[in-house]
C-alpha cells in the first residue's frame, strides 16, 4: 500500500527493500505502483517490462530516476518520435505538455514523481502512428487514478479498429508485446516480444 500524507512525518522507506516486497506487482501493460500519494505530488515505482505504445501528455512536469537497469523514454518533438536513453542511476525531466512514452525492459525499476492534478485539469493519452508519426488518437480526461485509467484506456483503444487505425497512412496501431530489450548503436532500438512497431 502507498504511504499517504497524514500531516505527520513518516518513517524513511528503504526503497530497495520496498521494490523487492512489491516486485510481483510490476506487470504489463504499465507496471506502476504508488509509493507515496500526498497532497501536492505522488511518487510511483515502475517496473519492467511494460507493454505500451501510448504517449502521456500533461500540463505539469515529471521527474524520472532510474533505479535499476536502462530504459528509453520516447518523446514527440517537432512531429517526430525521439528516443532518450535513461541509464541506471540517471535522472530525466519531462517539461509540461511534451508527449512521452517510457519503454521499460524486464528487470528495470524506476521512480517517477508527478504533481497531483486539480479537479478539472485534463491530461491526454495519445497514440501516434509508428510509420508516419501522425497522431492517431487523443483521449483527453480528468484522471482520478492514473494506474487504473491508463490500463483501461489502452485496452479500449487497441480493441477498437476504427480508433486505432491511422487516418493518414492506414497503419493499425495494435497492442504491443512487452519490451524485451533496448539495443544501443547509432540509434536506440526497442525490441519487443512478438511482432510490433517501436
Amino acid at each position: 500500500m502507498a504511504t499517504q500524507s497524514t500531516g505527520t512525518v513518516q518513517k524513511p522507506i528503504n526503497i530497495r527493500k520496498w521494490v523487492e516486497d512489491h516486485r510481483e506487482d510490476f506487470r504489463p501493460p504499465v507496471g506502476n505502483k504508488y509509493l507515496y500519494r500526498g497532497e501536492d505530488f505522488f511518487v510511483m515505482v515502475i517496473g519492467g517490462p511494460n507493454a505500451r505504445n501510448d504517449f502521456h501528455k500533461t500540463a505539469s512536469e515529471e521527474y524520472f530516476f532510474q533505479l535499476e537497469g536502462d530504459i528509453c523514454v520516447q518523446t514527440i518533438e517537432d512531429g517526430q518520435i525521439v528516443n532518450h536513453l535513461i541509464q541506471e542511476g540517471e535522472t530525466f525531466f519531462i517539461p509540461p505538455n511534451v508527449p512521452h512514452a517510457p519503454q521499460r525492459p524486464p528487470g528495470t525499476v524506476g521512480v517517477v514523481v508527478e504533481r497531483n492534478r486539480p479537479p478539472g485539469e485534463n491530461e491526454h493519452q495519445q497514440f501516434y502512428c509508428p510509420d508516419c508519426h501522425e497522431l492517431v488518437w487523443d483521449e483527453e480526461f480528468d484522471c482520478g487514478d492514473i494506474v487504473e485509467h491508463f490500463r483501461d484506456s489502452m485496452e479500449a483503444f487497441w480493441a477498437d479498429p476504427e480508433r486505432s487505425t491511422c487516418s493518414h497512412c492506414g497503419t493499425r496501431v495494435g497492442k504491443p508485446g512487452p519490451v524485451e530489450r533496448i539495443e544501443v548503436g547509432e540509434e536506440v532500438t526497442i525490441i519487443r516480444s512478438g511482432a510490433s512497431h517501436s
